[in-house]
């Protein structure tokens, strides 16, 4: 299932998501399906990968990394 697919019947809520997942720290606990879409947005910016706490040319985005990323945020260290 895709965070798509999981709102299909809801765009408003899909968009709240697709934004708001987006934040570190916002999420909290991320489930499957929430992992792998800011995953998947985290692939595809630099800028994105930044705002995380990732070097901008990552190739590999650790599932941990991610998950504490959502569920912490970043530190002023980090940024």
């Amino acid at each position: 299932m895709t965070l798509e697919e999981r709102y299909a019947n809801d765009p408003v809520m899909l968009e709240f998501y697709r934004e708001n997942l987006l934040e570190p720290g916002w999420a909290g606990e991320l489930d499957g399906v929430e992992l792998d879409y800011v995953k998947s947005q985290l692939k595809q910016s630099s800028s994105l990968r930044r705002r995380w706490g990732f070097r901008p040319s990552a190739k590999r985005l650790s599932n941990s990394r991610i998950r504490a990323v959502a569920r912490d945020g970043i530190s002023a260290k980090r940024k």
